[in-house]
């Protein structure tokens, strides 16, 4: 199958200061209108627009390949634009692209676009089903994630901010592939990505500084899924603001905290094992999952922290792999003590999934395991192990 291509633009704040918060508002909007029975799930979307400088009359120069996207849409590839103001980034679903004048020749659309810029000419328009932040008001935290895209016409040069983003929208890879939507259903209930970070402005954002200036540092704060990233600030702002309550239930808590752990099991065990795994002959490489086969070899589906945990017990295929292509880390990550760990999240997961009482104390233990308060954390051995695994295979 032929690498997914997405696209890179940036929003410009002369047109609007707020640019990027009047685009997740209309998506909001949208979302709210379809929970409430007055939209339908189709409904659920915003315009973003390429918009065209005053000066510039000719056509984008590579206008046809980026309208061809469009076909990749269309083919049920999950399709990504990047957006970066260079100190943030965020990502958007794509579900169309045209140079189509949308106000003009689709005015039922104005709904779904935001007021300003509505008066201002584009050249491109963007259909978006949901957008995610990746990097917030982090200049290097942000060319680092950027790093990762490849321009289609200089492959062998990552994208870089500082060299530059020019002829934007540029038409880019990403390696590793990352499916940024296509686990919704596991990780944020059904709703949207935009719906689940709304929740967690204002005070997250202050955690979020403080979990990567005090507690993990920059290098590992930058390096952890933006998924795991969300669950953690998440659920480190309500307990520290409810942690003195005896009466709270944290069986919220409790889940967002595994499902951290969950999502950096699964950036660090798949990628291993797919590197060492691609190029063996099919049943040398598939692994029979909870619902399906696995094609170790290719990218997988998200994996619940169970999964996880029966395949890093049980699964001989996966712990050779492991052996293969995480050497430095294997023991670890194949021993009791790993087991162990994994098992008292899931004993404490499954309660709170369950909506059983989970009190503080008992989150509180798991937290300072987790994070490292008082003993090495566990979830900081993943991220270390997970920067090896990538630096082995990048040679």
């Amino acid at each position: 199958m032929p690498e997914a291509r997405h696209l890179l633009s940036l929003w410009n704040p002369t047109y609007s200061n707020v640019a990027m918060d009047v685009h997740l508002r209309v998506l909001l909007r949208w979302a709210e209108l379809s929970e409430l029975g007055d939209a339908g799930p189709e409904d659920v979307y915003v315009w973003w627009a390429r918009l065209r400088s005053p000066g510039r009359k000719a056509p984008h120069p590579f206008q046809d390949q980026i309208l061809q996207l469009d076909e990749q849409i269309r083919d049920g590839v999950e399709t990504h634009l990047y957006l970066t103001d260079y100190r943030s980034l965020y990502v958007g679903h794509l579900a169309e692209i045209t140079a189509s004048d949308i106000p003009k020749e689709r005015p039922e659309e104005k709904n779904h676009i935001p007021d300003y810029v509505l008066k201002h000419e584009a050249g491109f328009w963007f259909r978006l089903r949901d957008l995610r932040q990746v990097i917030s008001g982090d200049l290097a935290g942000t060319e680092l994630e950027i790093q990762k895209l490849r321009n289609t016409i200089r492959p062998e040069k990552p994208v870089s901010i500082y060299g530059g983003i020019a002829d934007a929208p540029m038409i880019v890879t990403r390696e590793p592939p990352v499916r940024w939507f296509e686990d919704n259903e596991e990780l944020t209930g059904g709703q949207l990505w935009a719906q689940l970070e709304a929740q967690l402005r204002g005070e997250s954002k202050r955690v979020a500084r403080q979990l990567r200036d005090n507690l993990f540092g920059p290098r590992l704060w930058r390096a952890m899924e933006p998924a795991s990233r969300t669950f953690l600030t998440s659920a480190e702002a309500v307990f520290r603001s409810r942690s003195d309550d005896p009466g709270f239930d944290f069986s919220t808590v409790a889940i967002e905290y595994a499902k951290a752990v969950e999502v950096e099991l699964n950036a660090l065990i798949f990628p291993a094992l797919r590197s060492v795994l691609a190029n063996k002959p099919p049943k040398q490489r598939e692994l029979h999952g909870s619902h399906s086969r696995l094609d170790l070899g290719k990218p997988i589906r998200h994996q619940t922290l169970g999964a996880m945990a029966h395949y890093l017990d049980q699964a001989g295929l996966v712990r050779k792999g492991i052996w293969a292509a995480l050497k430095s880390d294997a023991e670890w990550i194949l021993s009791d003590e790993f087991n162990a760990v994994v098992e008292s999240l899931l004993k404490l997961r499954n309660p709170a999934a369950h909506w059983e009482v989970i009190m503080g104390d008992m989150v509180g233990e798991h937290r300072a395991e987790l994070l490292g308060i008082g003993c090495e954390g566990f979830l900081v051995r993943i991220i270390q192990a997970k920067l090896r695994g990538e630096g082995n295979r990048r040679g």
